[in-house]
This record gives structure tokens, sequence and C-alpha cells, in this order.
């Protein structure tokens, strides 16, 4: 994520130098480009016409397929752009090397498009990447942007906003050579990575950049993309009047531009909005109206959108039988196409949106593939992490044995000489074999430290994928390495606690993300501080918190779970001039279970703690909910019964204990 705090320069920094091109140069392929923004169906008729002219140079003819393609790859009209493909192979076979390369180029190119519409992302994401090989400095300009931004997508929806942000700033530096609304459109682009990213201000500078460029040249089209985003940011931020007057007007300049799909899916996003208000009727209303418009247009995308707004809203307004097909269709798109991010959100909105409406079960489902979703996006940013300084390992390891094989070739030049002088100089032999015994000291010397130093990088290596680089704590990885050890390997032992922050979103919402990052902190400090050294603390992902205790009495174990609740509460969190009050709801079991010390897997052992803290939030918060008894004698009964504990509780057939944490100590200000 470190890429996502660079500076981009004036292609893409806020007050950048005026741009006196014009929207687009006058000439058809640039205008029906523009053009085919806002009606992509007109648009490709006028460039079937422009295409079939004879005696087109065949670079020209090649851009445009290109363009058409692309047309016909955001209409969804698989048809059409194969036959664009065949037409462009065409080209490649009768050309020069030139033109075979920038055809097989581009023919990539609109394969991953297909591919990105229909998924599995993963395999348009390969697609590109063998795509991006054959490009070079004298690849047509048009073509490299196009490949550049739909990489771009492509990895914001596999989760690695760094390489996505990277290729926007590539693309944007070229974009400088062409028309000039197409800078301002993929400047919107990246903002709206980097809001995904989490890297707000520095998409408000980007988003604003883009906005001038826009109202400078009249560009209804940018002026829609822009605004949709900074209606975003503005909800962000809890500017909830400004939000809405932001998404209307960005849906008004696309009605003026003559964009109906864009209109359908500014519906879906004001709906959208208008769910996260809590005014689920009217976002219903919204969602719905946004449908039929999408369905004319044969725009999946907000289509798509319009549905699943339209199942949360009947599933708030607790019609969950009508909203939950609606939206479980949304996830299977999601699941089929590999859009890792879109899939986890969703299942965000969908815990949340169930737990709003009393469905408590159904949400702990959602929350937790949410959060195996999420984890799954962050695994594969580590172990892409993990490769490249293992990678940075390897080369440095290669570099250090060609030096020593360079040495060693040295010495054995230099014994062959000394053997030739062998006879004319006794004691220069002697003095020469000195020097290189010399020589392989100080070649010993340097292996031994380079092995040292590889030896240091690995331990590096190893602290660092199983420490949080925010807390400091040792994070899941090192929990499950852990867990791993020991004859008894895939069996919990000890206490487990589960600590999840209430309303953490709250905070990074009206407070910022810096002061939900100094909570964190602070919150890893005071955790620390109440348990014992042998004790391990984990940052189990975002807000929530893992300690896994050696096996002790049950009234310690109860004992550490109040010390817990009154260590979080003790004190507000002064994050700058805020003071911000916090509490959070805990989940805790000991293993083996009690009574019939029934032995269970740490998946399991998580999973039950992680059901006893559901129980403390839907109890209201700022509690601790513990297993005291499961009388279970198989593994069977005991998954059974997590399936709903608060019921099995309810009942009489388990046996929980609650402790509630301190009420009014510290207020936030």
């Amino acid at each position: 994520m470190l890429m996502l705090a660079i500076g981009f320069g004036s292609a893409a920094g806020a007050g950048a130098p005026p741009d006196d091109r014009p929207l687009y140069p006058d000439e058809p392929l640039e205008r029906l480009q523009y053009q085919g923004r806002a009606r992509p169906d007109q648009a490709a008729i006028e460039l079937e016409r422009l295409l079939a002219k004879p005696d087109l140079p065949p670079a020209y003819l090649l851009d445009g397929l290109l363009a058409l393609g692309v047309l016909y790859v955001d209409m969804e009209q698989v048809d059409p752009t194969n036959a664009v493909i065949a037409r462009v192979e065409q080209i490649g076979r009768d050309g020069n090397d030139r033109l075979q390369r920038d055809a097989a180029v581009t023919a990539d190119r609109l394969r991953a498009g297909l591919l990105r519409n229909t998924g599995p992302l993963a395999r348009a994401d390969a697609l590109l990447d063998e795509a991006e090989r054959g490009l070079d400095a004298g690849s047509p300009v048009l073509l490299r942007i196009a490949c550049l931004t739909t990489h771009a997508g492509i990895k914001e929806e596999l989760g690695r906003f760094d390489e996505a942000v990277r290729l926007y700033q590539d693309a944007i530096h070229l974009s400088e050579r062409s028309a000039r609304w197409r800078a301002s459109s993929l400047l919107n682009g990246l903002a709206y990575t980097l809001f995904r990213a989490g890297q707000q201000e520095r998409a408000w500078q980007i988003n604003e950049d883009a906005k001038q460029r826009a109202i400078a040249g009249n560009d209804w089209m940018s002026l829609n993309e822009v605004l949709s985003v900074e209606g975003m940011l503005l909800a962000d931020q809890g500017r909830n009047a400004e939000s809405l007057q932001a998404l209307k007007q960005a849906n008004a300049y696309a009605r003026t531009a003559g964009a109906r799909r864009d209109e359908a899916l500014g519906l879906g996003n004001i709906s959208d909005y208008y769910l996260r208000q809590g005014d689920y009727k009217t976002a219903y209303a919204t969602a719905q109206q946004a449908l039929p418009l999408a369905r004319a247009m044969h725009f999946s995308q907000a289509e798509q959108l319009a549905q699943l707004n339209s199942g949360l809203a009947l599933i708030a307004m607790r019609r969950k039988d009508e909203g939950l097909p609606l939206v479980e269709e949304a996830l299977s798109q999601y699941q089929r196409s590999d859009e890792i991010v879109s899939l986890a959100e969703t299942l965000d909105d969908l815990g949340t949106y169930l737990e709003a409406a009393g469905y408590h079960s159904e949400a702990l489902i959602a929350f937790r593939q949410h959060r195996e979703r999420a984890q799954e996006a962050f695994q594969r940013d580590q172990q892409r992490a993990l490769v490249e300084l293992q990678e940075s390992f390897d080369a440095g390891r290669r570099r250090h044995e060609r030096e020593l094989l360079t040495d060693d070739n040295q010495l054995m030049q230099e014994a062959l000489r000394q053997s030739e002088l062998r006879f004319r100089e006794w004691a220069l032999v002697t003095a020469v074999c000195g020097m290189a015994v010399l020589l392989l000291l100080l070649v010993y010397l340097r292996t031994r430290a380079t092995q040292r130093a590889l030896s240091s990088n690995n331990e590096r290596l190893k602290v660092q994928t199983e420490q949080d680089p925010l807390t400091g704590l040792a994070n899941r990885r090192h929990l499950r390495r852990l867990a791993a050890q020991g004859d008894r390997a895939n069996d919990a032992r000890g206490t487990l606690y589960l600590l999840d922050l209430d309303h953490f979103k709250r905070i990074n919402d009206h407070f910022g993300h810096a002061a939900g990052d100094a909570v964190l902190i602070e919150v890893a400090r005071r955790l620390k501080a109440v348990v014992r050294e042998e004790d391990l603390v984990v940052r189990w992902g975002g807000e929530e918190f893992m300690i896994l205790v050696p096996a002790g009495q049950a009234e310690q174990t109860e004992l550490l779970a109040q010390r817990l609740l009154a260590a979080l509460a003790s004190l507000p969190v002064l994050a700058g001039t805020s003071h911000i009050a916090i509490t959070g709801s805990i989940g805790f079991a000991s293993f083996p279970l009690q009574p019939h010390q029934l032995e269970v897997p740490w998946s399991v052992a998580i999973d039950l703690v992680d059901s006893a803290m559901y129980i403390a939030k839907t109890q209201g918060r700022n509690r601790a909910v513990g297993v005291r008894r499961l009388p279970a004698d198989s593994l069977e009964k005991v998954e059974a019964w997590m399936k709903d504990l608060e019921a099995a509780w309810r009942d009489g057939v388990i046996s929980l204990v609650e402790f509630h944490g301190p009420e009014g100590v510290g207020q936030t200000q």
C-alpha cells in the first residue's frame, strides 16, 4: 500500500497547469470515442461506417477496431466483439512485425474486456499481463492506455489497489498526449480506486483535479463521473446533504449528455445513499426506478446494483424472503467473476441490514463470510509481498554467488600464472601462495557474512509476516503457526478471547481514519497491559483482537474478561483534539470444552468464541459472553449448537456467563 501515498506529479496532482488542448482533436476517430462514452450504440454504428471506407491505413484501421471493440465490450455484446477480434487478427496476419505485435495486444485487450464482464477476473488479469509484455514505446498510445485502464480496473476488483494505482498513473501520463477528456476520466478512475483503498484525502485531491478539467472543457460525462465519486467521498465524511446533492447533480449531467446507461447507474448510487441513511422505502423506490432503464440499455452492472439495493432494502424492511434471493444473485455473480472486493463489501452490507432487521443468526453467517473474503484478499496481497521480498533475497544471493565465482576464477588464473613463474622465483611463488591463502580466507569470511545476512533477512521476513505493522501485535499468521505446533496441533488449548470494538466504523466516519488508527494502537497497548507476558495478544483483523491464554481456572478466565472490558472503557482515547470513548464486545471459551473435556479443532474454537462475541453484540455491546459449559460429546453437536448459540443458551442446553462493561466512564468529545 506504500504506492498509494506516493505523489503522481503534475499529471495527477491538484492544481495541474491549464490544459489548452481541445476536448477532442478534429478527427473522426477521437470524436466518436468521446461520444461513445454517452451513446455507445450510436457511436458504434458510425464507427462501423468509418471503418468500412476503402484504403484506410492498417495502423489507423487497427486503432479504429480497438475503439469499436471497446464499445461492444462496454455494451456487453459478445458476438460483435468476437467479430472485431477476428478482423484485428487478420490485420496482424497481413501486416509487418509491428502490426503483428499491436494486433495481438489489441485482440488480448478485447478478450480481457469480455472476461472482465463475465469472469473469472484472474484469467483476465493473466491475459493482460501477457499482452502488456508486447507493448513498448512504439506501440499506439490509445492501445497502451486501453490496456492499462482495463488492467487497473481488474486489479482493483481483485483487491490489489497498489498495482491499480500504478497502472492508472502510467495511463494518466500517456493521456497527456491524447484528447483532453481522457485525462479527466482517468483521474476520476484513479480517485475512485484511492477511495476504495481508504485513501480519502488523496482521492479528494485527484478528483478535484479531474473536476476542474471537466469544468474547463464543459465535459458533461466527466462531470457526471467526478460528482459521483465526490458524492461518495462526502458521504464517507458524514456530509449527507452535500453528498445527495452531488449524486443528483451527477445524474443531471448524465441526462444532459444523453447517457442513459450512466443515468441508470446514477439512480443506483442514489438508491445506495438512501439505503445507508436508513430511508429504506425511498431506497427501494429509487432502485426500482433504475431497473427498467438499466434493462432497456442492457447494462448489467447498473441492473445488478439496482437489484442488490432492492434486496437490501427489502431485508431492512423485514421482507427477507423477497430480498434475500436478490442479494444472493449478486453474491453469486461476484463469486463467479472472482470480484473479491465487491463480494466482501456486499457480504458486509448484508450482515449489517440483516442485523438491523433482527435476523441475527443470518447476520452472523454473513459477517463470517465477509471476514473470510476480506482475509482472502489480504492473504493474496501478503503472499504477493512475500514472493516479491523472497525474490529480492534470492537475487541478492545469486549476486553474491556470481561474485564468489568471479573470485574463484581469478584465483585459478593467478595459480596458472604462478605455475609458469615457479622455475624463476620460488620466493615469489611462496609470497603469492601466501596471498592466495589470504584471499581464500577473505572469500571464506565474505561467504560467511553473506550467509549471516541472508539468515538475518529470512528471520526479519518471518517477523514481518507475523507482525501487524500498525499496532506491533502478532497477526493471525503468527497465531496459526503456533497453533500448528505441538503434539496435538489441530486441537485448541487454553482460553481464547475474541474482542471486537463497538461502532468502530463511526469513529472512522466522524473522526477520520487517522483517529481510527490511533484508537487501534491505544487498544493494543491497553490489552497488553492487562494480560501476562506469556499470554498472546493478536490483531485478528480490522477492529478485532484475539487473546490466547494458557489453561487456567474458570474464575481467572472470567475475571480477565471483566478486566479487559474495564481497560477498554476506562478512559477515552486522545486523538488530536478529540477524546473518543471506546467499548468492546468479547466472546470467550476455554478448551478442551467442559464438562466432557471435548477436544475441538482451532477453526471450531474460533467460530465458537465468534458466536459468543456476536451474542454480546446483540445483547447491547460493551459486554463479554463466555461459554461456561457446553455438554457435547461430539464435534457434530458443537457445530449444530453453534448455528444458533443464543437459542441453545435460552433453552438451557448450554451454560453461558455474561459480564457488563463499565457504563459512561469515558465520553466522546
